[in-house]
């Protein structure tokens, strides 16, 4: 195996670490602002900070509002560890690594579509206790670049592991 494969098969294994201790320091201030502060802090909006300090809206209604969104981090961590680890044995292009690929490009797609549901199910949920309830849905731009970006590698994957059947092939 050549050098710049084992480079690659050691960046994968430190970004597996890396995104480890993202994820453990994100749960940690989540469960901080939480317990401490009695403050969820995890993909909300205004409307939702409104109805949190509001008493008459139901705090386990508003959990499980944000909760979809909470399991998407688990979920997206969960196959971004699995696919690094296909990379840190140096699978690049083989079957796994691209199911779990395709499984990010998927939660990604199913993130940006369940953020737009919870936008309007916090907005319905604060009409029911406010006169005046503007629903703000911003799409991010950023969000539809990086779901066509990944829809794009995973179709260079695809040509780079034919390329690398043939090249097998051929030897």
């Amino acid at each position: 195996m050549n050098v710049n494969m084992q480079k690659l098969m050691k960046i994968s294994g430190f970004f597996r670490l890396l995104v480890l201790i993202a994820t453990a320091i994100v749960m940690m201030y989540l469960g901080y602002s939480f317990f401490v502060n009695g403050e969820i802090r995890f993909g909300t909006s205004h409307l939702f900070h409104e109805l949190w300090q509001d008493e008459r809206a139901s705090r386990g209604v508003l959990l499980g509002i944000q909760s979809p969104l909470f399991i998407m981090l688990f979920v997206g961590v969960y196959w971004l560890q699995k696919l690094l680890s296909h990379y840190q044995k140096g699978q690049f292009f083989g079957h796994e690594a691209m199911r779990c690929y395709l499984w990010l490009v998927w939660i990604k797609v199913f993130d940006f579509g369940l953020e737009i549901v919870q936008h309007l199910g916090t907005g319905y949920y604060h009409k029911q206790f406010f006169e005046h309830t503007s629903i703000e849905l911003t799409i991010d731009f950023g969000d539809i670049t990086t779901i066509l970006l990944m829809l794009l590698i995973v179709y260079l994957l695809k040509a780079a592991r034919e390329l690398e059947a043939e090249n097998r092939e051929f030897i």
